[in-house]
């Protein structure tokens, strides 16, 4: 992820806050997150297991395993988004430890630190190109202890070249009074071709009056083999993969040796 990413991450803040910055505390207590990682999590006999985000956003993934009782450490690029984690954690009365850092940037401040490495919510995919995608899991499988797991999240890019659909429609939210409708423009080029998002925001008055709010992201496309390979070219053991190629999503876990 370039300095221009970084930079219309900084713009996001708005659309995090929306999404996220209505629910109480049980509900992210309960976040469906932790319940898809829970086998992970509880292999672990006791909570003093290390565990990374290592693109936290606005931080509700790492409040939800602080609140089930993990120690905690967040990193994004974006200093918007570290601000934002660590206003969400104070909300819901619990600590994490943030760093506004890039993925290179981990090793030089978390030598084999970490049991677990979270990558959720399809941020390796801003990575340029495939070194580039290469050099930034390196740099997380650097900071696992032996026998630490790295868990990646993306979307299944091959299904999405494939259907080349312009626009994608998610159903209306409500924050602090407001009703919005979240649309994404996808201009997509192919695997391994750089291509980029409108995310397009529509606040809703009660006037009926319409609001736009817009933000673009580039990123690169790859396919679920090459992210394979990568990891096993990185020293991992593939322990879990969850991909169908009919699926929108994936997840994979790669054990450390």
């Amino acid at each position: 992820m370039d300095n221009a990413d970084k930079q219309d991450y900084d713009k996001m803040n708005w659309l995090y806050n929306a999404f996220y910055g209505d629910m109480d505390t049980e509900q992210v207590q309960r976040l469906e997150f932790i319940e898809k990682h829970k086998n992970l999590l509880q292999s672990y006999t006791d909570k003093e297991v290390t565990i990374l985000d290592s693109a936290c956003g606005n931080g509700v993934q790492a409040t939800a395993l602080a609140l089930n009782g993990y120690k905690v450490t967040a990193t994004d690029i974006s200093k918007e988004m570290v601000k934002l984690a660590n206003e969400f954690s104070k909300k819901h009365n619990v600590s994490i430890s943030t760093y506004v850092k890039g993925w290179v940037e981990l090793p030089s401040l978390f030598q084999r630190r970490f049991d677990i490495v979270f990558n959720v919510g399809n941020s390796i995919v801003h990575s340029q190109n495939e070194v580039e995608r290469k050099n930034n899991i390196s740099s997380m499988v650097q900071v696992l202890k032996d026998k630490g797991t790295l868990v990646i999240e993306t979307r299944n890019w091959e299904k999405i070249v494939a259907e080349n659909k312009r626009f994608t429609v998610y159903d209306k939210i409500s924050y602090l009074n407001k009703e919005y409708i979240p649309m994404y423009h996808w201009k997509l080029n192919g695997i391994e071709q750089e291509a980029e998002v409108e995310i397009l925001f529509q606040e809703i008055w009660e006037d009926n009056h319409v609001e736009l709010y817009k933000n673009s992201l580039s990123f690169t496309p790859f396919t679920h083999i090459s992210l394979v390979d990568t990891m096993k070219t990185l020293g991992l053991n593939i322990i879990k993969d969850t991909f169908d190629k009919d699926c929108d999503w994936y997840m994979i876990y790669g054990k450390k040796a």
